[in-house]
C-alpha cells in the first residue's frame, strides 16, 4: 500500500519527487535496465535483440528514464511466458524535432482495441498479480519532461511480426520538471 500511495504522490506532485536532470544516454539507460531485469530474462527463451543507434542525448532524470525502461521490459518479458524477442531500438528523431526515441517490442499476443483504449489509465492491468499503475506512472514521469508513449501493436507499424511496440519519445534539451496540466495539487484544491 506504501508504494501505491508512493507512486500516486509521485504523480500528482512531480515536482516535489522529481530528481536531478542531466543530459542522458538512452542507449546507456537501455543496456543498465537490462542488466537489472537479466534474472527474470535468465528464466525465458527470450532473445534480446538490441539496435542502439541514437546519438543524441535527452533531458530527462536518469533513474525516472530506468524505472519507465525496466516497467516496459518487464511487461514484454511477461507477455513472452514461452519466450520470443525482445527488441530494444534507439534512434535520433527524423521528423525535424530535436529529440529521440527509444522503442521496446515483444513477440507477444499484440494489444487488442479493448487493451489499446485503456492503456495508460490508473488501475487498468491485464496481470491477474498487478496493481495498474505502471504505464500510467510511466507516461506521468515521461510526460513531465516534455515527451510522451504510446503503445501499438507491431503490425500497426509495417511489421509483420505479432506483438506490442511501446515508443517513448523524448526531448534533447533538459527540461525543468512540467507541472500536470492542470497546475500544482494545491492550486486544484483552492
Amino acid at each position: 500500500m506504501r508504494l501505491i500511495v508512493t507512486q500516486l504522490l509521485q504523480y500528482a506532485r512531480p515536482t516535489e519527487y522529481a530528481g536531478y536532470v542531466e543530459a542522458v544516454d538512452v542507449n546507456q539507460v537501455l543496456e543498465n535496465s537490462l542488466v537489472l531485469v537479466a534474472h527474470l530474462l535468465a528464466r525465458t527463451h527470450i532473445e534480446v535483440v538490441r539496435d542502439l543507434q541514437a546519438t543524441a542525448r535527452t533531458g530527462i532524470n536518469r533513474q525516472e528514464l530506468q524505472q519507465v525502461v525496466i516497467n516496459l521490459m518487464i511487461n514484454a518479458i511477461q507477455v513472452m511466458p514461452e519466450g520470443g524477442t525482445l527488441r530494444l531500438r534507439t534512434r535520433d528523431r527524423e521528423d525535424g524535432r530535436a529529440g529521440v526515441l527509444l522503442e521496446i517490442s515483444d513477440t507477444g499476443p499484440g494489444l487488442s482495441e479493448r487493451v489499446k483504449e485503456r492503456l495508460f489509465r490508473p488501475f487498468f492491468t491485464t496481470k491477474n498479480d498487478g496493481n495498474g499503475l505502471g504505464l500510467w506512472i510511466s507516461v506521468g514521469l515521461v510526460e513531465r519532461y516534455g515527451g510522451s508513449i504510446e503503445g501499438l501493436n507491431r503490425r500497426e507499424l509495417g511489421e509483420d511480426s505479432a506483438g506490442a511496440s511501446f515508443r517513448v519519445w523524448l526531448l534533447t534539451e533538459p527540461l525543468a520538471p512540467q507541472e500536470g496540466p492542470t497546475g500544482p495539487m494545491e492550486a486544484r484544491r483552492a
